[in-house]
């Protein structure tokens, strides 16, 4: 029944009743004010800090991960920023001349995205698909593996779509047809075909032996709910509104990220809501950004991030900071990183439907931990898993080893290398078969403690 169906059904729906896995991958760099973002209290009774509070609706979906090492980073000759290249890859940065000036180039393998996408991706229209702010492409300024941290291979980077519109086009080309009459009729058209089959059953139960109706009243049911799923997916896919022209220049605006931070998350949900991709990415600025645009969010204004990373430290000797500056970056850090918890919550999180939500997980996490010190060390991590993805144990906050931001933030002190938590959400996305990302001798196999 299915074959002759299929056709007719939105892909989520047609090989049966159970929604697909689907992985959000969200990067943001030069890490926070790691003084102040990890949670107080014990692994299953803990109180998330100022940084993670606006995520505090999914405390009992999340994971909280304090002590995951970016090792391929801190292992190899680009560190610091350049652990942007590592952390979903897993593979040091490679001397090369993609970065003459540091003597660095492209990493020689493929980001764990685009591995799960060749596997779980094979029946939506896009594998994978990336989302950005600028300047997160190959031709931003400062480039290179310290900004981009998805590749389809060897020396192969990805660049994200920065472009909402151009984003909306490639993605939306077709989906549903863009007249609201047409998308009704698709609508319309798939419920008559399952009614038809449920029609044509109803009389063939009739003239069934009583012994075959319990099983034949089940395949009916499944019917049912399958029409159910129908109403709810196709209702929920869309084609959103277009997000309009963006010049350029405004494209390339700090003061606008906000302005497009919200519309690559509205694209990126009606991405998951239609199934045209199962793996969707996106990639916040990393130290060539600037914070003109937390004013008209709520928050203090201020310039450079890197600059600013910088004046948190208590190492520097060049910028020769006061007490009172290092607070006040400290605060402008952390409220930056309450800001995108927000707009994970907000823009992202909370108006997926219960269906959509429940059969995702979102995994947010930085290739440094303090942008003054560049430590690729204890790098924040949160994840927040669905109630139906069954991956992990998830309500936890779990720590490895004793770092500390200051003292100690280039000591090993017992954290867990990132290549394991790379092996695990590839089981989680149902790739059993993998045991090692990037490199092997860094480590193989998953986190224990996750499962």
């Amino acid at each position: 029944m299915g074959t002759v169906l299929a056709p007719f059904l939105p892909r989520a729906v047609a090989g049966g009743d159970r929604q697909p896995k689907r992985l959000v991958m969200i990067t943001s760099g030069q890490g926070t004010d790691m003084t102040t973002w990890a949670p107080t209290g014990s692994e299953t009774d803990f109180t998330l800090s100022a940084q993670l509070e606006p995520l505090a609706a999914y405390q009992d979906r999340m994971l909280v991960l304090d002590g995951i090492d970016n090792e391929a980073a801190i292992r190899g000759a680009g560190r610091g920023h350049f652990g942007q290249g590592t952390m979903w890859t897993g593979v040091e940065v490679p001397t090369g001349t993609v970065r003459p000036d540091e003597g660095l180039g492209w990493p020689t393998a493929p980001s764990i995205d685009h591995i799960i996408g060749q596997r779980v991706g094979r029946e939506t229209r896009f594998p994978a698909y990336y989302w950005g702010t600028w300047p997160i492409a190959t031709d931003g300024p400062n480039q290179g593996p310290n900004g981009i941290c998805h590749y389809r291979g060897s020396e192969d980077p990805i660049n994200p779509q920065l472009n909402p519109a151009s984003a909306f086009d490639t993605l939306f080309d077709g989906v549903l047809g863009e007249d609201p009459a047409v998308a009704e009729r698709l609508r319309y058209e798939r419920r008559s075909v399952i009614d038809l089959v449920n029609g044509e059953l109803g009389r063939v139960r009739t003239e069934m032996p009583t012994v075959d109706r319990d099983r034949f009243d089940a395949h009916l049911q499944s019917l049912r709910e399958l029409e159910d799923r129908i109403s709810q997916i196709t209702a929920a896919c869309e084609v959103p509104e277009h997000p309009g022209d963006y010049t350029q220049s405004e494209i390339q605006s700090s003061g606008l990220l906000h302005v497009f931070t919200r519309l690559q998350f509205e694209l990126m949900r009606h991405a998951l809501l239609c199934d045209l991709t199962r793996v969707a990415c996106f990639d916040w600025p990393h130290s060539e950004g600037s914070g003109a645009f937390m004013e008209p969010e709520g928050y203090r204004s201020f310039g450079s991030i890197h600059t600013v990373a910088h004046t948190m430290s208590y190492a520097t000797d060049t910028l020769n900071p006061t007490d009172e500056e290092r607070v006040i970056a400290r605060e402008d850090m952390a409220n930056m990183q309450q800001w995108r918890s927000k707009m994970l919550a907000t823009e992202l999180l909370d108006p997926l439907p219960p269906d959509i939500l429940d059969n995702t997980l979102l995994v947010w996490s930085s290739e440094m931990s303090e942008g003054g010190t560049h430590s690729n060390r204890n790098v924040p991590t949160v994840m927040v898993q669905g109630d139906n993805f069954g991956a992990f144990e998830s309500g936890r906050y779990l720590q490895w080893g004793e770092y500390d931001p200051i003292s100690n933030f280039s000591q090993f002190t017992g954290g867990v290398p990132m290549n394991q938590l790379l092996v695990s959400l590839c089981h989680a996305m149902g790739l059993n078969d993998v045991n090692s990302v990037g490199d092997s001798t860094i480590s193989t196999g998953p986190i224990e403690e996750l499962a």
